[in-house]
């Protein structure tokens, strides 16, 4: 009896440091995948804006790359902010706004600049007056229509994800987290590939199937003749205790 307890704890213990461990892996992949996916999506993001001179739109969004102090201290080199798509026409003054510059050394690039003067109109076009914070002139006026979108906000962190991420280490650490959160998958795979570890299940014969089904049964019997047994006895100690009364 003693050793069918100490049995029984022990298959428990094992069954919690089990669930503990699935628990911590779903964890580890949960985060890893999260971590994986942000950085391959600041990668992608650094790719294209290098290939295309510009950044990936999504739903509207953009994620652009300060390239100069012109917006000091508002915005640094390097800085990552958020651009969301807008109409030009609506934008209004001390909004910072991305647009292609059409004269200057930046004549058909993208700047960042904040609104001076609102949208007012010229002729058939509207105008819009813009001006770096660090800078001691404004631009030319430019037309509405090349303004690309709206700055929402700023991502300090991510200008050291893309520095770092940019280097060869980077590539080595995310390269190295992807193998982290395939680890599993990783080694079943290459013991499958290799034999490693692996064991033939054992097939079962029709003579041990027989034999394990006749043990299950004498188990159940057994078990319902010892709750047969409490039965019985509970009883006779009610009816002891009655005829005491």
């Amino acid at each position: 009896m003693a050793r069918n307890i100490t049995a029984k704890t022990d298959n428990k213990e094992k069954t919690k440091k089990k669930d503990r461990f699935k628990v911590l892996r779903i964890i580890k992949n949960i985060v890893l995948g999260v971590t994986i996916a942000f950085l391959t999506l600041v990668l992608i993001v650094s790719m294209m804006s290098r290939l295309m001179g510009k950044a990936p739109s999504l739903f509207g969004y953009s994620l652009y790359r300060v390239s100069s102090g012109s917006m000091k201290p508002e915005l640094q080199v390097g800085d990552i902010i958020i651009v969301q798509e807008c109409d030009g026409d609506t934008v209004q003054k001390e909004d910072i706004v991305s647009f292609i510059a059409t004269s200057g050394e930046m004549s058909g690039k993208l700047v960042t600049h904040r609104v001076v003067k609102a949208p007012y109109k010229e002729g058939s076009l509207t105008y819009v007056v813009t001006k770096g914070d660090a800078n001691q002139s404004s631009d030319d006026p430019i037309p509405t229509k090349q303004i690309q979108g709206k700055m929402l906000t700023k991502i300090g962190f991510l200008k050291y994800l893309f520095d770092f991420y940019a280097t060869p280490w980077g590539l080595i650490t995310l390269i190295v987290l992807i193998l982290l959160a395939f680890s599993n998958e990783i080694i079943i795979l290459i013991k499958s590939l290799f034999g490693i570890g692996l064991e033939p299940e054992p097939q079962e014969s029709v003579q041990d199937i027989i034999e394990r089904i006749q043990k299950e049964n004498r188990e159940k019997e057994l078990s319902n003749a010892s709750d047969g047994e409490k039965k019985k006895a509970h009883k006779k100690a009610e009816k002891d205790s009655a005829s005491e009364e």
